[in-house]
């Protein structure tokens, strides 16, 4: 009887077994618990540590690193160098062993450098140090001067048609360094007006070359013209008052600019005035506008004034011999 008992209380465990064992057949279906420690790491020994699937009998173990040792005062053994490391040691105030260190060896006490090749223009120099300790000698490079280039002469004048040439001499040696002088600006003489601007067409003028007779055309307006698309100016702004005050311009008058409704602004003043409407300032215009913006507001343009009075000096000075 107590044998059938037996083996039925030990079939009943190997079914158990075999129950929790066949709940993990894949490493991923473990689920394990903390780490336990079993053996505390030390400075002399490791560590030793466990953790258990808690669905099964599977269990893990890891070892863990020893602690450092805590040294007391060190003693120094042997020196350091620069050619030879030293040696230190000292007591684990925890284990009591003794602990011996190296000593990382000394930096080379090199004096100041010693030229043993000059450098040059062109080639490189070189250079000693050495240690006052040990004889250790380092050798360096010592990097080209490069050219010291004095003031450039001119060989050959450029003109407004050729390019010159011109020669820097190095102060240290014997190196020439030849330039291209670039052409020079043509000297252009006076304009000579082919024909008169009239109305919107421009003008057309001359000028030729004093050096090399070549000749430049330029479409233009007389001085003090003012048209659409000229940069933005304070004559503009005064212009735009002017036929703002006299009802013909009803535009921004901040920016200066000359466009479209400044330039219907002047034709439509133009043919109130029995002038042609062109839309452009010239000279006529501005005296008519000038005429009728007084008779209308009863003031006077002082930078006009200004402009005229100016221009009268400038006539009555002396011509200089």
């Amino acid at each position: 009887m107590k044998k059938r008992l037996c083996l039925l209380v030990m079939l009943a465990a190997v079914l158990c077994a075999s129950v929790a064992f066949a709940a993990c057949e894949r490493d991923e279906d473990h689920r394990y618990g903390p780490w336990k420690t079993k053996t505390t790491a030390t400075c002399t020994r490791q560590g030793h540590q466990f953790k258990y699937c808690q669905k099964c009998d599977h269990w893990e173990q890891r070892r863990t690193s020893k602690l450092p040792h805590t040294p007391g005062e060190m003693t120094v053994t042997k020196a350091p160098t620069c050619t030879e490391t030293g040696k230190q040691e000292a007591v684990c105030q925890v284990c009591n062993n003794l602990i011996r260190y190296t000593m990382d060896k000394l930096p080379h006490n090199y004096g100041e450098m010693k030229v043993t090749k000059a450098p040059t223009c062109t080639a490189n120099g070189t250079g000693e140090y050495t240690c006052a300790d040990c004889g250790r000698v380092k050798k360096e490079t010592i990097k080209k001067l490069g050219h010291d280039w004095g003031e450039m002469k001119v060989t050959k004048e450029p003109t407004c048609t050729k390019t010159g040439t011109g020669e820097a001499a190095c102060s240290r040696c014997e190196a020439v360094q030849k330039s291209t002088l670039e052409r020079t600006e043509h000297p252009y003489g006076e304009w000579t007006v082919e024909r008169e601007p009239q109305g919107k067409r421009k003008g057309l003028r001359v000028s030729t070359c004093t050096a090399c007779e070549r000749e430049r055309e330029e479409y233009f307006y007389w001085e003090g013209t003012l048209y659409e698309g000229m940069e933005p100016s304070e004559e503009v702004i005064r212009l735009q008052e002017k036929l703002k005050d006299l009802g013909f311009y009803r535009g921004s008058i901040r920016s200066g600019q000359f466009g479209d409704l400044t330039t219907s602004a002047v034709a439509r003043f133009q043919e109130s005035s029995d002038l042609e409407g062109t839309g452009i300032a010239d000279a006529k215009t501005l005296s008519a506008l000038e005429t009728a913006w007084e008779k209308a507001t009863g003031k006077t343009d002082i930078k006009t004034l200004e402009a005229e009075e100016m221009e009268s000096a400038e006539q009555a000075k002396p011509i200089e011999e």
